[in-house]
C-alpha cells in the first residue's frame, strides 16, 4: 500500500521525478523540472557513486542544481559529498543546525560506523570514503523560502526525530517533501515512530505540517502518496507515535526493563519490510535511544 518505487519515471504537476535510490533504506529522488533540477535527500555513502550514476543517467547533459537535504544522519545525507565532488557546481541546501552537524568530527564518525554497518548489510566491505567532504552551501531556517530556478520552496522545521529535522513545500505545485519525524510505513497501516528528541515535539510536528495544503506527499524511506492517502498517512503517524509512546510508559510502569521494552518495539516495528531497508544496529542504537527519552519525557526517570 502507499509504495512507488518509480522504476520508469512519474510526473506531478509538471515536474518529472525519478527514484535515483542505489538501494532500498538509502532513498533519493530526483525532480527535474524545466529550469531547474534538485535532490531530495542522498542516502548511504558506501553506495554514492551508484547513485551519481543514476543520477547522471537521468539528467544526460544537464546540471544537478542542488540537493536537499532534510537531516544529517547517514543514510539521508552521505551521498551528498560524493556528488558535490562529481557536481562542482551544486549547492547543498540543509538546516543552519544540519549544516553544523555534518562538519563535526564527532558526528562523521558515527555516520563512518553506521554507514560501514549498512555496507556490510548489502554485502559491501570495500568502498571509497567521502565523509570529510560532508557541507552544506546554503544554510536555510524555519518558514524560509528558498527560490530553485523559478520555484517558491518553504523550508519547514519539523524537530522530534533529530533538531535538525526539516521538510520543504513546493507552494506552486503542493507538493511537501516529508522529514523522518512523521515515521514512515512498516506495515499496512502501521508507522513506525522515531522520536530521538522529543515525543510531544513530534506531535506538534505532525500537527504543524498538516497546516499546509498538501497534494502530494514524499514519505522518507518509501515513496510518494497523493489524494486522500496524504490525510490518511498523517493519521496513522499520529496513531503509530502514541502507540509506541504507551508501549514504552505502559510497560515500563508494569516493571518491565529496558530490555523487554525493547523486544515488544522490535516485535511491533522490525517488520519483514522494515529489515529490508534498515539495518538492525540502526534500529537498536534508535529504539535504545527513545525508550529512555520518553521516560524522562513523562517524569518516570531522571
Amino acid at each position: 500500500m502507499f509504495i512507488n518505487n518509480f522504476s520508469t519515471p512519474d510526473t506531478v504537476k509538471g515536474i518529472t521525478i525519478h527514484n535515483v535510490s542505489p538501494v532500498r533504506g538509502g532513498d533519493s529522488f530526483l525532480l527535474v523540472c524545466n529550469d531547474v533540477t534538485f535532490l531530495y535527500d542522498t542516502g548511504f555513502g558506501y553506495c554514492s557513486e551508484v547513485l551519481y550514476e543514476n543520477v547522471r543517467k537521468a539528467l544526460g547533459e544537464r546540471p544537478l542544481d542542488y540537493i536537499l537535504l532534510t537531516h544529517s544522519h547517514y543514510d539521508h545525507a552521505m551521498g551528498s559529498a560524493y556528488l558535490s565532488v562529481m557536481y562542482p557546481d551544486v549547492k547543498v541546501v540543509a538546516f543552519s543546525y544540519a549544516a553544523k552537524i555534518l562538519e563535526k568530527t564527532s558526528a562523521r564518525i558515527v555516520m563512518r560506523s553506521l554507514n560501514k554497518k549498512a555496507a556490510e548489510m548489502h554485502g559491501i566491505t570495500e568502498f571509497n570514503d567521502y565523509v570529510d567532504h560532508l557541507h552544506a552551501d546554503i544554510t536555510v531556517e524555519d518558514n524560509e523560502i528558498i527560490m530553485l530556478g523559478s520555484h517558491a520552496v518553504r523550508v519547514i522545521s519539523l524537530p522530534g526525530h533529530t533538531k535538525d529535522c526539516v521538510a520543504y513545500y513546493l507552494e506552486d505545485e503542493k507538493i511537501m517533501l516529508g522529514t523522518e519525524t512523521l515515521g514512515m510505513y512498516v506495515a499496512d497501516g502501521l508507522v513506525m515512530p522515531s522520536f530521538l528528541v522529543g515525543y510531544q515535539m513530534s506531535l506538534e510536528s505532525i500537527a504543524k505540517i498538516q497546516e499546509y495544503d498538501i497534494e502530494s506527499y514524499f514519505i522518507p524511506h518509501w515513496g510518494l502518496i497523493s489524494g486522500e492517502d496524504v490525510q490518511i498517512f498523517f493519521d496513522d503517524s499520529y496513531k503509530g507515535h502514541v502507540l509506541g509512546h504507551d508501549t514504552i510508559v505502559d510497560n515500563y510502569k508494569a516493571g518491565k526493563g529496558h530490555e523487554e521494552i525493547f523486544g515488544l518495539f522490535q516485535d511491533l516495528y522490525y517488520t519483514p519490510l522494515v529489515q529490508e531497508v534498515y539495518p538492525f544496529a540502526a534500529f537498536k542504537v534508535n529504539t535504545d535511544i527513545q525508550i529512555p527519552m520518553v521516560l524522562r519525557e513523562e517524569g518516570l526517570m531522571e
